[in-house]
């Protein structure tokens, strides 16, 4: 369902679902393409990680060339692991990298705004609605999961944009698998059910620690909300696993880029991208 493609010389991966409604453009950025170094070889979106400045800008040139997209129309928001969602319309202000707009979601029905969550493990979700044609950025963590971040997103496309969740479609990319999130007892009692049948924990030998599926929260708090099972999509790609793609703030303790997930209703930017494999 999920496939790596190739614009320029970045690399990142799509939903094959996604692909299929026309007027959208998207991308789960892959840590190729660009030009940081060391930790945060190579594309590197994120300022705030001890990245020098202008790499991180020229990363995001990169970014703008490769899918014709001028950069001020791609829309990032300073992520604060919470359940904060920010709904862009005609009257907001103009859009730029370094805003400091305090969100974890974003919504929009605006053509030409390519709306972006960044993430290291975390796990990104893309969301549009083909009727209403209405598109979705969440930044999901375990904190903003346990908040039911998703949820509210999607809670937000019905109130605010009379979407409904039988027809949006939802892709959950690469993120920190049940393999590698070793969790504690703070997340588990944030998150579990307290039955011992609990899908998203396992135990692990170390006492007080579980791991956690947090994907799989996430599509299920998104099953919750009557989205169809069968519109939800999940790279099923660990980035903890596969560094030679992803960036992990779990495997590099701490010390890592960040990936752009980003998601555009096709207008006067990026109409003409032709698809490249």
């Amino acid at each position: 369902m999920f496939g790596f493609s190739q614009e320029g010389s970045i690399k990142y991966l799509e939903s094959e679902n996604l692909l299929n409604v026309d007027f959208i453009v998207h991308g789960f950025c892959t840590r190729w393409g660009g030009v940081s170094q060391g930790a945060y070889e190579n594309l590197n979106f994120s300022f705030r990680e001890g990245d020098p400045t202008d790499r991180v800008d020229k990363n995001w040139e990169i970014l703008a060339t490769a899918f014709e997209v001028p950069r001020r129309q791609f829309f990032v928001v300073n992520q604060i692991h919470e359940d904060r969602i920010l709904l862009i319309d005609e009257e907001h202000p103009k859009p730029s990298e370094n805003q400091p707009l305090q969100y974890d979601a974003i919504l929009t029905d605006r053509p030409g705004l390519a709306i972006g969550i960044k993430t290291a493990d975390c796990v990104p979700i893309l969301v549009v609605d083909p009727v209403r044609r209405i598109i979705g950025a969440v930044h999901a963590g375990w904190k903003g999961t346990s908040l039911g971040i998703a949820a509210k997103a999607v809670d937000a496309l019905v109130s605010r944009y009379l979407s409904k969740p039988s027809d949006l479609i939802v892709a959950v990319g690469p993120a920190i698998g049940p393999c590698c999130y070793q969790v504690d007892e703070v997340v588990f009692g944030s998150m579990s059910d307290q039955s011992g049948q609990d899908p998203l924990f396992r135990p692990c030998r170390e006492k007080g620690k579980w791991m956690l599926d947090l994907p799989l929260a996430n599509r299920l708090q998104l099953e919750r909300t009557g989205i169809p099972s069968g519109n939800i999509f999940t790279s099923g790609i660990c980035t903890a696993c596969r560094g030679d793609f992803f960036f992990s703030h779990r495997r590099e303790k701490g010390k890592t880029g960040r990936h752009l997930n980003f998601i555009m209703i096709r207008g006067t930017a990026g109409a003409s991208r032709s698809k490249s494999a």
